[in-house]
């Protein structure tokens, strides 16, 4: 059986940040765990991301007390996204610009924000992949700006060897895995890649295609969570 993104708390989380990040009254009024901590994540998002006009640095991303993805749109100028909600490896990140993404062990599971958006997604599992042996990884999608549902996808994961990258100046061991997708609803195939630590399997950065109609996204971890994956 499938697997989406189940947790109410996620959920309504998500929802909360894609609308209504922008007011530190909406959010302290919507949650009712920690309304403090949202109002401190709502100024944090504000720096990170409306002050953005240079390249992301190490200072930068220091000055966060939050664990941090990086995140450009179409090889764009990178923008910062703050971890909002970390639920069994399922993470939310957010913005002040009302932009916002979940993840699954690396893989973006929705979108909020950018126009052509992933309202849904549906997997065989929740447990991480093992990134190392070619694969096939099937998964159904929704787009609610087009109308489709349940859109089956198809990606046959090929490792390709050791491809060591650097983040904030810190070198990581990481290896490369590239995957071709297809889906037939859309006559659609695109390629995604990610970079996976070696040691831990912790997907520290990928490049995604999540939408028929929509830019690539290049997500890489700045700050890491404390939880694992």
């Amino acid at each position: 059986m499938g697997t989406s993104m189940k947790s109410p708390r996620l959920e309504r989380a998500f929802w909360i940040a894609a609308a209504s990040l922008g007011s530190a009254v909406a959010l302290q009024g919507c949650s009712s765990e920690g309304g403090s901590d949202w109002f401190y994540l709502l100024q944090a998002t504000r720096a990170a991301w409306e002050d953005r006009d240079a390249p992301v640095k190490l200072n930068d991303a220091a000055a966060i007390p939050y664990a941090t993805l990086g995140i450009r749109v179409d090889g764009g100028r990178e923008q910062i996204l703050i971890l909002a909600v970390d639920t069994d490896n399922e993470r939310l990140w957010t913005s002040s610009a009302s932009v916002a993404i979940t993840t699954l062990h690396g893989r973006i599971t929705r979108t909020s924000g950018f126009g052509t958006d992933l309202s849904g997604y549906i997997a065989n599992s929740r447990e991480p992949e093992d990134w190392s042996r070619p694969h096939r990884y099937s998964w159904s999608a929704d787009f609610a700006d087009l109308g489709y549902y349940s859109v089956p996808i198809t990606c046959d994961v090929q490792p390709v060897g050791p491809d060591p990258i650097e983040i904030l100046g810190s070198q990581i061991d990481t290896v490369r895995a590239d995957e071709t997708c297809r889906s037939d609803r859309f006559d659609w195939s695109f390629q995604n890649s990610y970079w996976v630590s070696r040691s831990t399997g912790r997907v520290w950065r990928s490049v995604q295609h999540v939408h028929p109609k929509g830019p690539a996204l290049e997500i890489e971890i700045l700050r890491p969570p404390l939880s694992a994956g």
